[in-house]
């Protein structure tokens, strides 16, 4: 699948359109509504899941999982605190994002391909990216204001600024959306070179991006305007190596780490208005 450059549409970040000051200057901007050191909930998972990769929020009390190795579509039950079942769609692979949007399920391979089908279904369809130069992708959202995927990219591109692609699920149209530059991400605080997200998703009161970023062990939040209003850093005894992010609807938040030799898990955090 070609790109197709829709400048109308990018969301450039510049010094600008984000905050110029250095350091953490969320609580200026707006309070930062996550007690990132208190989870209200920890569940540990099993070893199927001990490199978990992808969270999605599925339906009440459901989250989907998705792991790094296995082509595996997993539903994870908080209130049993199991996995409750789960789809194979491919073969092995590294999947590194699942999303739940229209009823189907997409995943995100780190290559950008993405796969998508409906829960338990043996008809997969993948969908095919062309993106420029050799890229490695970890982050994947739904956002559910414009039906559109979001595809953040780890590693690759220009040295000086990280890309979140845009896949409307309407046209099959895939366009750069958002260009952060290092430089904006210096001016908020945060470590440019570390700032590889691992994880993306959308907050569902607000429509910011929650960025979550394993090697610089951070959870970086931007404004739809391209305003960086939050950089928490993530203690690192608590998130060992944070890979999927996901909101339920009213806010609650969720962010699972992979085991590094232990079992993986997810913690939960209340929102706090």
């Amino acid at each position: 699948m070609k790109i197709i450059q829709i400048t109308i549409l990018a969301i450039v970040c510049s010094l600008g359109a984000c905050n110029s000051k250095k350091g953490n200057r969320a609580s200026e901007t707006q309070s930062f509504p996550y007690d990132l050191k208190t989870p209200a909930h920890r569940y540990t998972l099993s070893p199927d899941l001990e490199e978990v990769s992808g969270l999605s929020y599925f339906k009440e009390n459901q989250l989907l999982c998705v792991q790094d190795e296995k082509a595996v579509a997993y539903v994870y039950d908080l209130k049993k605190e199991q996995i409750a079942d789960s789809s194979v769609f491919g073969g092995y692979g590294d999947y590194e994002g699942i999303e739940w949007a229209n009823d189907e399920i997409y995943t995100l391979k780190s290559n950008g391909d993405l796969y998508h089908f409906k829960p338990f279904s043996k008809e997969i369809a993948r969908i095919p990216m062309d993106f420029p130069g050799k890229i490695e992708l970890e982050g994947l959202a739904y956002d559910s204001q414009t039906n559109r995927l979001m595809l953040a990219v780890k590693e690759g591109g220009k040295k000086d600024e990280k890309v979140v692609y845009m896949y409307d699920i309407k046209t099959k149209v895939l366009f750069k959306g958002m260009v952060i530059k290092d430089k904006v991400l210096t001016s908020a605080g945060v470590e440019a070179h570390k700032f590889k997200p691992s994880g993306l998703a959308v907050h569902p009161k607000t429509g910011d991006l929650y960025f979550l970023t394993s090697v610089g062990k951070m959870l970086v939040v931007i404004t739809r305007k391209g305003q960086i209003v939050a950089a928490e850093p993530l203690d690192p005894k608590l998130f060992r190596q944070p890979e999927g992010i996901c909101f339920s609807p009213a806010g609650t938040l969720y962010i699972a780490s992979e085991g590094a030799g232990k079992p993986g898990y997810i913690l939960e955090f209340a929102n706090q208005p």
